[in-house]
């Protein structure tokens, strides 16, 4: 009777491309059929990987580890050149006989899943390090009173890496699954599993949960409407500070059919875009479709300012409301027309570096009576490049960034005076052709002028301590985006450079077991290794090796001098 029920059925072909235009047509919403990533299964709950993979859980596939009858393995697609979908492989290292959910990336090499559990392995979260195109074993995620009394599991760790909001039947419940979440502990353990309440949950199921970047919207499935459609989108905002204070659930009309939708989440930069899953043109399986709304042109003359603010949307505003405001448009009394002004891309889109011409010290800068220090054009461009071997001047190239990974390139002096006063922009990024680049701090920045900056020659022998990649204590977990950043800044020296190569040098304090500090600090030049060849690095130009405390830099009986031992040095080799 199950194989029956579960036999499978081959999925509609020629799904057409479906638009929406809401009242006077100022916001139209495509949805698009990914055509490359569906196939006659099922496939569901999709997670974006830093580096823009798509890796999601398909269902009763014949190539998954159990077979037709497996509730779900892992499986994930690229994108070519030209920006479009690969055919979806799947990661048999991260699968098995068993339910296999990506949770979410730590970061672009660190991978949580959940496992329904086995004779392999224990239901619950894992971690997972990728190491080349492999994923390698790590640990069992600590969550106090874990349990799934449930065969479904859904749940997304939250952009900032400190919740995990998750769908299944445990201690609590309402109903069927409910929506929980736990969040991460100082000591590197999750608490308890806590119910979102009876706002959001209900008698029914509530599935495929997903937060905003500022985790104060939920999106959410569930069938609480009893009209046999299957399941809905939903989204809810918190109202409070605490994770049991949330608004009544809204329906997103926009993305829901007569078929049943899950595992909405937003798609990259923009918020107006999502995917998520259907079933109505699949006989019971999931589709993946990709939600986008877009300015049209209006249908009449006549358009409100409400209308003109619905074509730009915020961030992190749900399609629901974005509906919202336009039916408000549709009822607010005409007014004569307005042009309407383009609408910029906003600072969150990455800005491309631009070509840095060399500063001049001749150009002098007005000058600025103040009553106390402020500093101006001229005190931002008075440090002095210099090569560390033998003294010289430079020419130098400055790129600053905010802690979201955004860069712009400087190429005027009016641009430093702006940057001066405008405190998002953290990290300053120092590069010379042919020298070691340096990521520095504004603060650090601010204390060298009138002073020199000493950049090493990319050369045999040049050594240089990776300062701002900072890990979890007690693991090989990369501890922040500033981290992130380094990496990438050292992935583009990697690659404008083609003809080095180095070895990464893993180091840590004399706390603890000598051997097993041995064995962290390769891991730590490892997990470098492995981000620089993910992106694009090849292998062999990256060696590694791990000294655990045997070659301090500083006193270990201070805490300041244990926190200068734990390093990795960049070593360039001949």
């Amino acid at each position: 009777m199950y194989e029956k029920k579960r036999q499978i059925t081959k999925k509609a072909s020629g799904l057409a491309l479906l638009a929406f235009s809401f009242f006077s047509g100022v916001v139209a919403q495509q949805i698009t059929p990914l055509k490359v990533l569906n196939s006659p299964y099922d496939e569901q709950h999709p997670v974006f990987s830093p580096n823009g993979e798509l890796f999601f859980t398909v269902g009763f596939h014949p190539q998954n580890t159990g077979g037709a009858t497996d509730f779900g393995d892992v499986w994930m697609s690229s994108k070519d050149a030209q920006g479009n979908w690969l055919a979806p492989k799947r990661v048999e290292g991260l699968s098995t006989a068993g339910n296999d959910v990506v949770v979410g990336f730590s970061d672009a090499l660190t991978v949580l899943v959940y496992h329904s559990g086995g004779t392999t392995i224990r239901q619950g979260i894992h971690q997972y390090a990728r190491f080349g195109s492999t994923w390698n074993y790590v640990r069992s995620l600590e969550i106090s009173n874990f349990k799934n009394n449930s065969s479904y599991f859904s749940g997304r760790l939250s952009h900032d890496g400190e919740v995990i909001v998750m769908s299944l039947s445990s201690f609590g419940t309402y109903g069927n699954e409910d929506i929980y979440v736990t969040i991460k502990k100082d000591d590197g353990t999750w608490t308890a599993p806590l119910n979102l309440g009876s706002s959001v949950n209900s008698f029914a199921q509530e599935q495929t949960p997903y937060l905003s970047k500022d985790n104060m919207t939920l999106y959410f499935a569930s069938n609480k409407l009893g009209n046999r459609q299957g399941k809905d989108i939903f989204y809810s905002q918190r109202s409070g500070s605490g994770w049991e204070d949330w608004a009544e659930p809204v329906r997103v009309e926009s993305v829901n059919s007569q078929g049943s939708e899950m595992s909405y989440v937003t798609y990259g930069p923009n918020p107006a875009m999502a995917l998520f899953s259907t079933t109505q043109n699949s006989e019971g399986f999931g589709d993946f479709m990709l939600s986008d709304f877009q300015k049209v042109e209006p249908l009449n003359a006549l358009e409100t300012e409400a209308q003109a603010a619905e074509i730009a949307v915020p961030e992190e505003v749900s399609p629901a409301v974005q509906e919202a405001a336009v039916v408000t448009a549709a009822v607010a009394e005409p007014v004569a027309q307005q042009p309407v002004a383009e609408v910029k891309p906003t600072e969150v889109e990455e800005l491309k570096p631009a070509v840095v011409q060399e500063v001049k010290q001749e150009v002098a800068p007005p000058s600025l009576e103040v009553n106390e220090p402020v500093y101006t054009k001229k005190e931002w461009l008075s440090v002095k490049v210099v090569d560390a071997f033998t003294n010289e001047e430079i020419g130098y190239q400055i790129e600053v960034s905010n802690e979201r990974g955004v860069k712009k390139a400087i190429s005027t002096q009016q641009e430093w005076l702006e940057l001066a006063e405008d405190p998002q922009w953290t990290n300053i990024l120092i590069q010379s052709k042919g020298f070691i680049p340096q990521l520095l701090s504004k603060e650090n920045w601010e204390s060298l002028q009138g002073k020199e900056l000493a950049l090493k020659p990319a050369k045999a022998g040049s050594a240089i301590v990776l300062e701002n990649i900072q890990f979890n204590r007690g693991t090989s977990d990369f501890a922040d985006s500033k981290s992130i950043q380094v990496l990438d800044n050292l992935v583009a020296f990697m690659k404008e450079n083609p003809g080095i190569k180095i070895r990464l040098e893993g180091h840590t304090d004399n706390a603890g077991d000598p051997s097993l500090n041995k064995d962290l600090s390769m891991k730590r030049a490892s997990k470098i290794r492995g981000y620089l060849t993910i992106n694009g690095v090849e292998f062999e130009r990256v060696r590694i090796s791990g000294w655990g405390g045997t070659r301090p830099v500083a006193d270990n009986n201070t805490e300041e001098g244990r926190e200068r031992n734990r390093r990795v040095e960049m070593v360039i080799e001949n």
